[in-house]
């Protein structure tokens, strides 16, 4: 009986959700290019749980080894070291690490040409016959990095603006590889009509892909939609919902903007509509739960 009922419970908030995401006419959806969903959230940095395979070629070597132990432990300027190491003896990993660490800022001042060269490097490593699941993965996401900076462009690197191009890429790898980044930047993109023809149905479809997947842009994403009622109709306890579930999918460290607005809108809603959203957010953390899985170093 208690199964049943939390199948009910189950499929209801499915539907609740589905009919929750019905665009608004587009003359009652206010201007999704202002307030707090101007912001085209930063991407995440490829997930540290990534397993990195132990085969005989220079992809895996001491100074990789190094350099992960001490980029997990924070200590930027030694993980730099290791990496430009493993790096120069052509370690795709170590660039790839590079990559995110120039984006960041992170040990370096703040790089996106350097950031751009190191996952150009990456993706030009790219196979599609790649037996190696991560290492396809690694390369899967360079791409992705290399399809954010086309979208918005690098003067100091000549990369121009180009969103139409970016589109294209993120399509490619959303359909292709599933990558979540991809799916999300899909999403922000047919909502606000940047390098693709406006189409808020197809972007809600894409950001709710995303956040089945618990990435935590993409939830952040849907949360301040329902809240601001833009593009959907306002719906407060969903969209504190939504930002519960971010803040359970994101790194506070890395995502800190995403737990501060949390906690803001938690502050704003009665007791009962919080404790309604908490409830809907069990139910879909229950049916997409958060993947903690830990790799090996």
């Amino acid at each position: 009986m208690d199964e049943r009922r939390d199948q009910a419970s189950r499929a209801g908030a499915d539907r609740a959700d589905r009919a929750g995401c019905h665009v608004l006419p587009r003359q009652a959806a206010e201007d999704a290019d202002s307030g707090p969903l101007a912001d085209f959230y930063s991407y995440l940095p490829a997930t540290p749980e990534l397993k990195i395979p132990d085969i005989n070629i220079p992809f895996w070597t001491d100074d990789l080894k190094k350099g992960q132990r001490a980029y997990r432990a924070g200590k930027y300027d030694r993980a730099l070291k290791s990496f430009r190491k493993a790096s120069d003896e052509g370690n795709t990993v170590a660039d790839w690490y590079l990559g995110h660490m120039y984006r960041l800022g992170q040990g370096v001042p703040r790089n996106d040409a350097m950031a751009y060269s190191y996952y150009s490097r990456v993706a030009d490593s790219y196979d599609p016959d790649e037996p190696d699941q991560n290492r396809l993965r690694i390369a899967v996401d360079a791409m992705v990095r290399l399809a954010d900076y086309q979208r918005e462009g690098i003067g100091e690197a000549s990369v121009k603006s180009n969103p139409a191009a970016a589109a294209r890429s993120y399509l490619k790898i959303a359909t292709a590889y599933g990558h979540p980044a991809a799916q999300y930047a899909l999403g922000v993109m047919n909502i606000k009509g940047q390098g693709v023809k406006r189409n808020p149905q197809q972007g809600l479809k894409w950001l709710m892909t995303a956040a089945r997947k618990r990435y935590a842009p993409a939830e952040a994403y849907l949360g301040e939609l329902y809240w601001e009622g833009k593009i959907v109709r306002r719906d407060r306890t969903r969209a504190v919902m939504w930002y519960a579930l971010a803040k359970e999918s994101a790194r506070p460290e890395e995502n800190p903007e995403i737990y501060d607005r949390a906690l803001q809108l938690e502050a704003n809603v009665s007791e009962e509509e919080l404790i309604e959203a908490e409830a809907r957010a069990r139910v879909w953390d229950g049916q997409y739960p958060v993947d903690r899985r830990r790799g090996n170093d």
